[in-house]
């Protein structure tokens, strides 16, 4: 979700990282593909083998998305430093943006369409409406980095306490995910410490992501050509963020005792995390590529439009993660394609739903990347679904 915080005026001040923006659209393709994958392959299709090592490639798109936000947050942030200390347009902005992303991502899992009803949730329904998705997750994680260059001033001060973060939520996750969080905490804020209440993304160690991406942007932040620069020591860091974790493993030292490998061992994280940065080390290559052979230097060729629809779905994948869930699991107002069809296509109905939505995505992308730019009826379009959105709830 990247774009989701960092709109094209923002990231134009500094300039354009194309690696970036292919790293959000990779993303943005195995979301689409894999969600649709997961929701309507027959069984029998998904326990043949090739399915498990789908679902762990399919496991990295959250990590990108997490460290693609938190690279675009620190890549502007850093960027436009000054801006960042004042109460201002940028600054409430910034903080309108997040609050949207809190509102759509409890909206996406509504129970009901009635505020009295809401009011009146069993424990066990509240918990699964509250439970903490991607788009509440960056919400918090990026608000959290925004209060602390308010308050720490500096761009120094502001990368250690990251650093010190990222390395808690990394470290610590083991431990913090055996305390029963639902049980002390209200489940509107245990959600975001563990997964006791059944949260997907809480800050423990998801936000580790977030924050790694915070740090590689501090690099960037006097480059103009971050690719040119930092494509050779991405490729050494990602190296050994994939390298030092793997040894360390294989002494079977474990500090921990018993606990989630696949969701809170430190040795993992990194694992994921060391693929991300080469993933991004290999666009950096690609993005030099690019410039030697001066491919999409027209903005009018084939190429330069292919890049310039790239970069669209990059900075409208919010409108992209909505849509697509939207059409593929419904919501309190529509069914979605999973209950019409179940769980029932074979690999190649499949194939087919994912490529056409994927398409139907990027035509979206374009629509709602044109009407952005009609500033005065967009933010009149917004208001208006918001009072219908509260009308509805009100009216139940």
């Amino acid at each position: 979700m990247a774009a989701i915080v960092e709109t094209s005026k923002e990231t134009k001040k500094g300039g354009r990282w194309l690696a970036l923006d292919l790293l959000r659209f990779c993303a943005v393709f195995l979301m689409v593909q894999g969600h649709t994958f997961t929701e309507l392959l027959d069984p029998a299709v998904r326990a043949e083998r090739w399915y498990r090592h789908h679902m762990f490639v399919h496991g990295y798109t959250a990590p990108m998305f997490l460290f693609a936000s938190g690279l675009a947050f620190g890549y502007t942030t850093f960027r436009t430093w000054d801006a960042n200390l004042r109460p201002g347009p940028a600054l409430w902005k910034r903080f309108r943006r997040y609050g949207w992303l809190l509102i759509i991502g409890y909206a996406l899992h509504l129970p009901s369409t009635s505020l009295q009803a809401l009011t009146s949730l069993s424990p066990e329904r509240l918990n699964r409406w509250l439970q903490v998705d991607v788009l509440q997750h960056i919400a918090i994680s990026l608000a959290i980095c925004q209060l602390l260059v308010l308050v720490l001033r500096t761009p120094r001060r502001f990368v250690i306490a990251v650093g010190t973060m990222f390395t808690f939520v990394v470290l610590a996750a083991p431990i913090v995910w055996r305390w029963q969080a639902h049980e002390v905490l209200h489940p509107g804020i245990s959600g975001f410490v563990n997964s006791s209440s059944g949260s997907l993304f809480p800050l423990v160690p998801w936000a580790g992501f977030t924050y790694a991406g915070i740090l590689c942007a501090y690099f960037a932040r006097n480059v103009a050509q971050p690719a040119r620069a930092l494509a050779w020591p991405f490729a050494i860091v990602s190296a050994l963020v994939l390298l030092v974790p793997i040894a360390v493993n294989h002494t079977l030292w474990n500090p921990y005792g018993i606990h989630d490998f696949w969701k809170t061992s430190p040795y993992f994280f990194f694992w994921r995390l060391g693929n991300v940065l080469a993933v991004l080390t290999l666009l950096c290559f690609a993005e030099r590529w690019m410039e030697r052979a001066a491919v999409a230097r027209d903005p009018s060729s084939l190429a330069g439009r292919a890049l310039n629809q790239v970069r669209v779905v990059g900075q409208e994948s919010l409108i992209v993660y909505v849509g697509h869930l939207l059409v593929l699991h419904g919501s309190v107002l529509n069914r979605g394609i999973r209950a019409y069809t179940g769980e029932s296509l074979s690999l190649g109905e499949a194939t087919f739903v994912a490529l056409a939505l994927f398409v139907s995505m990027l035509v979206l992308a374009r629509v709602w990347h044109e009407l952005k730019k009609r500033e005065v009826r967009f933010q009149a379009m917004q208001l208006a679904a918001a009072s219908a959105f509260v009308w509805m709830l009100v009216t139940g």
